[in-house]
C-alpha cells in the first residue's frame, strides 16, 4: 500500500469519527436545551400551588441534600433576602426533612417531599421564577450564587418595567 493511500484512509477515518463525535455533542446540547426549558409557561401543579403569591413574583430554589454548590445557592439567597423589593419573595424547596441553614424569616422554606418531586427541572440546584398567578416563567440552573444574584435582578428590573 501506497504511504498516500494510508495517509488518506487515516484521515478519512478521523474525519467520520469527528464527524459522529459532533453530532452527539449536538444532540446532548438540544436535550440540554429542552431541558432547561422544561414547564416554562405551566401553570404550578396543586403540591405547588402554595408557591406563587397574589401580587409578588416568587424565586424558588429547588435544592438538594447531596449538592455541595447547594450551600452557596442557599448562602446567596440568605444574603439577598432582606435587599428584595417588596413584591418579589424567595423559597427555599428542600428535599431534606432536617434543613438547618438559617435563613431570614422573609425566606419561606419546604421540605415536603412531594413538593420537591414535583418540580420537574431535570437539575439541582435549580432557580425558577413564579409569577403571582402560579405561572413558571423562567427556569435555570443555579450553578453558582452569581446566578441566584443576577435573576434577582432580572427579576427586580422586570417589575419596574412593568409598573
Amino acid at each position: 500500500m501506497e504511504p498516500i493511500t494510508a495517509a488518506v484512509i487515516v484521515l478519512f477515518v478521523l474525519v467520520a469519527l469527528l464527524l459522529a463525535a459532533g453530532a452527539g455533542l449536538y444532540r446532548r446540547v438540544k436535550e440540554l436545551e429542552l431541558a432547561t426549558f422544561n414547564g416554562v409557561g405551566l401553570r404550578v401543579s396543586q403540591e405547588l400551588s402554595d408557591l406563587g403569591r397574589p401580587g409578588q413574583t416568587t424565586i424558588v430554589a429547588k435544592v438538594n441534600r447531596q449538592c455541595p454548590i447547594c450551600a452557596e445557592v442557599i448562602a446567596a439567597i440568605a444574603r439577598l433576602a432582606d435587599d428584595l423589593p417588596a413584591d418579589v419573595a424567595f423559597m427555599v424547596v428542600s428535599d431534606d426533612p432536617g434543613f438547618a441553614y438559617k435563613l431570614p424569616p422573609s425566606v419561606r422554606v419546604s421540605t415536603d417531599p412531594q413538593v420537591w418531586r414535583s418540580i420537574t427541572v431535570p437539575y439541582a440546584p435549580a432557580m425558577l421564577v413564579v409569577n403571582e398567578q402560579g405561572v413558571i416563567e423562567y427556569t435555570t440552573p443555579a450553578g453558582s450564587g452569581e446566578v441566584v444574584a443576577d435573576l434577582v435582578e432580572r427579576a427586580a428590573a422586570r417589575k419596574e418595567v412593568s409598573l
